[in-house]
């Protein structure tokens, strides 16, 4: 009986350290070509570097973000930024559709594109937008198209769908399910953002009158991308709370830059025990 006994935990122990070490596979779908950057380039650094597979999914070209580039060829141009950042990340895929950039609509169409990529790609976690009303409309409508599209999702287990917040939603009032330290990262996901060279080194600074100076001075260009990504990647009073119950407080008083999520309402629901398994940077620096 106690070599049964013996035999059965010893199934169970290697069972969960094969189940621990199967690499996850992770979607983040967005609206624009390096909003992924932005908003997760922190926990997408993490999970590539623990061996595990992240996509990246826009579903427009970014054809629209700049002042004076023509729309064919400025999304040729963010295109190839797109798969400057892949490198930079360790992307499995990046995928960018070719809608346009301020035109995109929650149809059928774009729901079954996005439908057979999470299929294809076997995600067991997809990051999206929190919908909501107001701020950028391709933003609002990616959030709505994932959601929308969920539900007609033909897999064997359901992926966890998970809630980013842009520069419009994030200044809701809300408490984020689990926020993560990016400190050990952190240079790397600067490095994703600087890639969308013709977003931070052009079209912002020139929106910001500050063209010039930037193109001249490449310290201006650093501090630019540093304070371009850094609302995304700060500890706030929001995220404190998810920090410190995944962290302690005394870990999270010493956490510099953070990212925050929250498990959305529809696709499979999690358990506090489930998340290290599913976010197994959780609680490490």
């Amino acid at each position: 009986m106690r070599k049964i006994l013996l035999a059965i935990v010893t199934i169970f122990f290697f069972s969960g350290i094969a189940f621990s070490q199967t690499p996850l596979r992770v979607m983040v779908i967005f609206a624009h070509p390096d909003e992924g950057e932005i908003y997760t380039g922190g926990i997408t650094a993490l999970f590539t570097k623990m061996g595990h597979q992240v996509k990246f999914m826009s579903l427009t070209n970014g054809d629209a973000g700049h002042y004076s580039m023509k729309p064919a060829d400025l999304a040729k141009r963010r295109y190839q930024e797109a798969m400057d950042s892949k490198k930079i990340l360790s992307l499995g895929d990046y995928e960018v559709l070719n809608y346009h950039d301020q035109y995109l609509k929650n149809t059928k169409e774009v729901q079954d594109k996005v439908i057979k990529s999470i299929q294809e790609w076997k995600a067991d976690i997809v990051f999206t937008y929190y919908p909501a009303k107001g701020g950028h409309t391709d933003n609002m409508t990616a959030g709505y198209i994932v959601r929308d599209a969920a539900p007609r999702l033909q897999m064997a287990k359901m992926p966890v769908f998970v809630y980013i917040r842009d520069y419009h939603t994030i200044n809701f009032s809300y408490i984020p399910d689990f926020a993560i330290s990016i400190d050990s990262v952190w240079e790397t996901k600067l490095a994703a953002c600087a890639a969308q060279k013709s977003q931070v080194t052009e079209a912002i600074p020139h929106g910001m009158g500050i063209l010039k100076e930037v193109r001249e001075h490449p310290e201006k260009q650093k501090e630019l991308i540093y304070n371009n990504t850094l609302p995304f990647s700060n500890v706030t009073n929001n995220n404190m709370f998810a920090l410190e119950k995944w962290y302690g407080k005394e870990q999270a008083a010493k956490i510099k830059y953070a990212e925050a999520f929250e498990i959305a309402e529809f696709g499979r629901q999690v358990e506090d025990i489930e998340m290290k398994t599913l976010f197994p940077m959780l609680g490490k620096f």
